[in-house]
């Protein structure tokens, strides 16, 4: 990146662009766990950089949970630990929620304690900077995304009726629906378990029946289900337009230079390269954190 934008230069093509050091696994294919952490690394490494507002809300979680953190180790008995836990529930109280929107609240308490915020060396170093048994120790989960997708308190209504958007006038689509069920409290999981697949057929109706609603209210819905699939391959073509953004929107390279550093890559197995059309029309949805 140039100017006061960012301290990142991203000149190791085979590290920073291709990420060609990914572990591999017994066939010969990038490794998931490890292609799956390289891109959530690198990608909020990029928007660390490239989106200052963001930045500075991470700076903020980092710095705050530095302190918290410092009083802790430097709290050898018992008692002093709970006297630096009230200490630091009052500065919560005091200094922190009140000057913090719930949302900025919810997401200085997220990159407290989650990957890759919560590692030392981000977002200063590369993923691929740290040795292979360095990387391992760290925890995230893959399928975390889809997983709060899949999560009854994640909602995805759309819109009603034209909006206009920064690409232009458009309409979001419907993925969920509100659907109201009743449930005994004092259920354990397996008798909860055994209702709902009972039930599987009524929620069903009662979701057809509330998209039907819907529709006449004017929303959109999709017309077939998305296809399953394998997220290994969410985090390779991320990465693959990761390289490609970095080169072109962060270090500024014509296109067609960027053209020829992927199709060189390619030819060494490396990397394969995205047509410009079909990155201009992709790269928002294959990224869409970072600013365009």
């Amino acid at each position: 990146m140039k100017d006061d934008e960012s301290n990142a230069i991203y000149d190791n093509l085979d590290r920073d662009i291709f990420f060609t050091t990914i572990i591999k696994d017994n066939k010969g294919r990038p490794d998931f766990d490890d292609t799956a952490k390289c891109m959530v690394w690198e990608e909020n490494r990029t928007r660390y950089y490239m989106d200052s507002n963001w930045r500075v809300l991470v700076d903020y979680s980092k710095n705050v949970r530095e302190v918290f953190d410092t009083l802790m180790k430097h709290a050898e008995l018992p008692e002093q630990k709970e006297q630096v836990k009230l200490v630091w529930d009052h500065y919560l109280k005091e200094e922190i929620i009140p000057n913090f929107s719930p949302l900025d609240l919810t997401k200085v308490q997220y990159y407290w304690g989650n990957f890759p915020y919560n590692e030392l060396s981000w977002p200063e170093k590369p993923y691929l900077s740290h040795p292979p048994k360095k990387r391992n120790t760290w925890k995230y989960d893959p399928f975390l995304d889809r997983k709060k997708y899949e999560s009854l308190y994640f909602k995805s209504i759309g819109d009603k009726e034209l909006k206009s958007y920064p690409e232009g006038d458009g309409q979001k689509v419907t993925m969920k629906v509100p659907v109201t069920i009743e449930v005994d409290p004092i259920y354990d999981e397996t008798n909860l378990r055994r209702v709902l697949m009972d039930n599987v057929q009524e929620v069903m109706e009662m979701a057809e029946q509330k998209r039907a609603e819907m529709e006449k209210e004017g929303y959109l819905f999709r017309k077939e289900q998305p296809k399953d699939e394998r997220p290994r391959s969410w985090y390779e073509t991320g990465l693959r337009y990761l390289g490609h953004y970095r080169l072109y929107k962060c270090e500024r390279w014509e296109y067609h230079k960027v053209e020829e550093a992927f199709s060189k890559g390619w030819e060494k197995k490396k990397a394969r390269p995205i047509e410009k059309e079909t990155f201009m029309k992709k790269v928002k949805k294959e990224l869409p954190f970072l600013p365009w």
